[in-house]
């Protein structure tokens, strides 16, 4: 049994691999492809299934950090990574900002395994406290990020955030939400970044190998650990709007911001599974998934959980650094206009492919917005006014009234 279980570790793990570098493909359609295939998961022990949807939901979370630091190109959960780790690796520290990234998720992982019996006790009431104030917290998150613009800006940020809600809220109540969170996400930030590189033909330089490792990153660790957890506790909380939070804490502190980022995403992983043992809430596809092949969770099944899951994270830290690393080495030597125009006919194709003409309206309306922001000097986590006004929404139950008034 351990080795099939080490087995079907390691093959999640390469799934995981896979999803994470190719931006559209989410971990939930493999999820959804191999229950939906009856003989594959009949054919196997449970635990090794579990093995398998445990280490290919985490190791996506590190992985997919490649694409949206190094191309600009950005999934739901890492999106947010596109603008300071886009950044740092046009000043030259794109192993960096990966390294960060990856210090995040295992920063977080030791942290949640750490305060498991108190996680068992403390989330069911955290959970009855926060819910029915979650509009509120969320409304004073968007009060101060429009706070913390300077001059104009301030004047500018409300309309922006506005029109990105406003293309979040139609979309997201007409569409399903796999055929709208990956153009829409793409075109408000991918394909403005990417326009704008090529227009301003930006060069990319040299990339260095070396950094300082500085303990205040604990910081980030802590913070991404917080956010993930809301992320796992409430229904409507991704790691994007996590991540908005978490951007407003470590308002400024650059690197500080990409280890939150990473530890959201991992630690948003864990806690799903540890929400669906305590209160019995599915909050993740990954959930979803074990689920359908367990009808009752035991605490061996959460045991087993965290022992894949920590193996899953050392595993995917080293194979990411080591996999972005390759990556950085070969593009060093590339015309970098050249590979951002690539990049962007790659982007337009997989929006095509998987959502068709709907998809690539909502992307290219997406990237109007975002040419705006960047253009009007606004920070673009505004943008994310697409998944906050939704989310605000739909914690104050006025969903029906302003579905009536706009649809």
């Amino acid at each position: 049994m351990f080795l099939e279980i080490l087995l079907f570790l390691f093959l999640g793990i390469a799934f995981g691999m896979i999803t994470g570098l190719i931006p559209g493909l989410h971990p939930n359609t493999i999820f959804i492809l191999v229950l939906s295939l009856a003989f594959v998961f009949t054919s196997f022990p449970v635990h090794c299934m579990l093995a398998f949807i445990i280490s290919l939901a985490v190791s996506n979370t590190f992985f997919d950090f490649i694409p949206s630091i190094l191309f600009g190109a950005p999934e739901e959960d890492s999106v947010l990574s596109v603008l300071p780790g886009h950044r740092m690796l046009l000043k030259g520290r794109g192993y960096e900002a990966l390294f960060l990234t990856v210090m995040g998720g295992l920063g977080v992982m030791l942290l949640t395994i750490s305060s498991l019996p108190a996680l068992f006790y403390f989330l069911p009431l955290l959970y009855n406290t926060i819910k029915p104030v979650m509009h509120i917290l969320l409304s004073l998150v968007v009060l101060w990020m429009i706070f913390t613009e300077k001059g104009k800006r301030r004047l500018y940020a409300p309309p922006l955030f506005l029109f990105a809600g406003i293309l979040g809220f139609l979309t997201l109540n007409s569409l399903p939400s796999e055929q709208v969170l990956f153009p829409a996400l793409t075109g408000l930030f991918a394909l403005s970044t990417l326009v704008t590189s090529i227009i301003t033909k930006i060069k990319l330089p040299p990339q260095k190998k070396t950094f300082e490792i500085k303990e205040r990153w604990l910081k980030g660790s802590v913070t991404g650990w917080l956010a993930g957890m809301l992320a796992g506790l409430l229904p409507g909380i991704g790691s994007s709007q996590a991540g908005i939070i978490a951007a407003q804490v470590l308002r400024a502190k650059l690197k500080d911001f990409l280890v939150a980022l990473g530890g959201i995403n991992t630690s948003n992983i864990f806690f799903t599974f540890i929400v669906f043992y305590a209160i019995g809430k599915t909050r993740s596809g990954a959930v979803w998934a074990l689920s359908q092949i367990i009808d009752t969770i035991s605490i061996f099944d959460i045991a087993l959980v965290f022992a894949v899951g920590f193996v899953a994270c050392m595993i995917s830290g080293i194979l990411t650094i080591k996999t972005g690393g390759l990556i950085i080495e070969r593009i060093k030597n590339i015309n970098y206009t050249r590979m951002m125009l690539f990049t962007l006919s790659m982007l337009l194709f997989l929006v095509f492919a998987f959502t068709g003409i709907p998809g690539l309206i909502i992307s290219l309306t997406g990237m109007s917005i975002g040419l705006l922001a960047i253009s009007l000097g606004i920070k673009r986590t505004h943008l994310m006014g697409f998944l906050l006004i939704p989310t605000i929404i739909y914690f104050s139950g006025l969903n029906p009234f302003f579905l009536n008034m706009l649809l």
